[in-house]
Formats: C-alpha cells, structure tokens, sequence
C-alpha cells in the first residue's frame, strides 16, 4: 500500500467516507458535475483512481484542489504526515502547480521559468493571490523557509515593505502587491540569508517616505520582533548608522512648485529611533545598543545641527527624528532621539542629556 493510499483512507475513515465512488462523488461536486453527471464520474473515474492510489498512474491535476478540500489539508501532507518537519527533501515533493509547491522545492530555475509566468483568469500575477487555505505565497516562503525565494523576489520585481498589513510592493509593478501573515517571521527569515543589502533594500524606509508618508503608525517597524532581528543581528544593527542616499521622484504638482524632478536624501536609517526606544525600554538585555546609539547620536547630532541652514524659519524635528525647515514638506536629515522621561540608568541618563537638539525643538 502507498502511502497516498494509505493517508487517503484515514482521511476518508476521519471524514465518514466509505467508499471510493463516495469519494469520487465528492471530488465531482467540487469540479462543479452535479446529480447523475456525477454518478457517472465517481464510475467511470474509479478504476483511474485505484491506479492512482497504487501509483501506478500519477495523480491528476484536476483532483488535487477538490481533494484538499474535501479533507482540509494540503496534498504534501496526503502523500507525507511529516511533509512540513524538516529536514525537508525538496527533490521529493510532488509536482503541484501552485505556490505551495514552488515555495516548498524553492529552485530558482523554476521560479524564474515557471511560477514568473502564471497568472490569474484577472491577469494578475499569482504572487497577488491567496489559494483555498487563504495562505499567501510569502506565508508558504516562511512555513518552507524558502531563502532562494527571497532573492528571486527582491532581484525579479524589488519588493519593499509597506506600511500596513505586511504588506510588499514591487518598486517596478505598482500592481503587483504580496502580503505575509506573520511579518516579523519573514523579515527573521529575511535576516537569515545574511545580505545586508537585500534586507534593506526591503525593509527600505525612504520608500515607505516615498509612498506613505514619514511616518511608521501601524507597521513593522515599530513591532518589538522586528526591533529584536536589528538589535541581535550585528550587521544589521551597524548598518543603521551608515547614511544612505536616496532619490524620490516628486510627483507632477511638486515638480511644478519646486522646478525639479528628482530630490535626493543622503541620511542614516531612521529605524535606528525605533530601536532606541526599544532598547531603552528592555535595558537589561539591550543596554549595550542603547549605549552604542546614543555615544553615535551625540556626535552625529552636533554635525546635523552644525549643518542645518541658518534663516528665519524654526527647524522642526518629528518622533522619527526627521529634521524638517518650516512647513517644508521634505526631510532634510536625521537626529538621534530620546524620550523626555528620566531613565533610572544613571549612565544612559547623562548620554540622553547630552544628545544636541536643534532650538525651537516640537
């Protein structure tokens, strides 16, 4: 007996199905056949069946989603009750055209021959799409720990972190846009391949600048799980101090106002505000990057101030440290914040009384 065989009939015993023309019955009026077209179906199916079940004829395409649904669980786990423990074998899984199965062989010749080209009856790429588990292709990326998949998808379409929902956009196709259930889960697996730049170019926040806003309400940045992967990774954390240039293409009424099309932003990452916050907020296990951000903005903050353009106009500084003139819209820098309570810490104290701020300061 296979192993198909032999899970098909403890699922069938689990749902009460006796027989397999009951079976077949059912997996008809999934596919749409109803009364005796179905009848007819489950008789002229079931020799086909019992060969499928004995692996003597591969199992076809069309009863896959009709038989996970009838038994709410994926065809991986008919074939293989320890199909989602690793250690996995991707070379074994069979061939499901979905994105389950891509995720899970996680081989990037097919990435790019095959699952690049599906798309919906919508003509939209299925990476937009949920399957019948309502389950993302990012969700199965982190259940398979699929890092290949990662690259394919910053490389072929530069996804970027949103601001709500988890949510992951394309900076080439606006139309194409993924989402993940468990967002601090993709970025630990994000943080795993152990590419610097391909996690930033993600977990990009002047992109978010760009498309949302400057501001982090209600996203990933200000999760402690994400705060976590940047305060336990070292390169990660270090690259937060590193000032980074970035262009943002103004749209058609700013281009009018100021004359230009492009402006560029050369700053340190703003989420480095975020992991102070946290950091301060869990001393004693993160003590020693609070230290380490605050040393770092008191330097950094005089040559921010130093640099800052003399007029008559008060510079503002928002809680993201973002360094704005006037009512001018556009950030011109960043500055490492602290929040205005005292801190027990008698070291970090001093540290956050000695971080220069501009004047008038809101």
């Amino acid at each position: 007996m296979t192993a198909l065989q032999k899970n098909i009939d403890h699922y069938m015993d689990r749902k009460g199905i006796q027989f397999y023309s009951d079976l077949l019955m059912g997996i008809a009026h999934q596919l749409g056949i109803k009364g005796r077209e179905a009848y007819d179906f489950a008789q002229r199916e079931k020799s086909n069946f019992s060969k499928m079940l004995k692996g003597e004829r591969p199992l076809k395409y069309e009863f896959i989603i009709p038989l996970e649904k009838i038994f709410g669980i994926p065809l991986a786990k008919m074939l293989d009750e320890d199909a989602y423990k690793l250690p996995v074998d991707r070379n074994e899984v069979p061939i499901v055209k979905g994105f389950r199965y891509y995720a899970y062989r996680d081989d990037p010749e097919l990435y790019e021959k095959e699952l690049d080209s599906f798309l919906t009856k919508r003509s939209q790429s299925i990476l937009s799409c949920t399957d019948e588990f309502e389950k993302t292709f990012l969700d199965y990326v982190v259940e398979y720990g699929s890092l290949n998949a990662v690259r394919f998808l910053r490389d072929k379409y530069q996804i970027k972190m949103r601001l709500w929902n988890n949510q992951f956009q394309s900076s080439l196709d606006n139309s194409l846009t993924m989402w993940v259930h468990n967002g601090v889960e993709f970025a630990r697996l994000v943080a795993q391949i152990g590419d610097i730049q391909l996690f930033n170019d993600i977990y990009d926040p002047y992109y978010l600048m760009a498309t949302n806003g400057y501001y982090f309400d209600n996203s990933l940045w200000i999760e402690g799980g994400f705060q976590e992967i940047l305060l336990d990774n070292r390169p990660l954390f270090e690259s937060l101090f590193v000032p980074r240039q970035y262009e943002l293409e103004l749209g058609p009424s700013a281009r009018k106002m100021t004359g230009k099309r492009f402006i560029s932003f050369t700053l340190i990452n703003p989420i480095v505000n975020c992991c102070l916050q946290y950091a301060l907020s869990h001393l004693p296990k993160y003590r020693p990057q609070a230290l380490e951000i605050l040393r770092f903005g008191i330097d950094h903050n005089q040559k921010v101030i130093q640099g800052l353009p003399i007029g008559r106009e008060p510079v503002f500084v928002d809680e993201c440290g973002g360094v704005r003139k006037g009512n001018e819209p556009d950030i011109i820098d960043i500055l490492i914040r602290a929040p205005k309570t005292e801190i027990e810490d008698q070291e970090i104290q001093v540290l956050v009384n000695r971080l220069p701020q501009p004047k008038p300061l809101f």
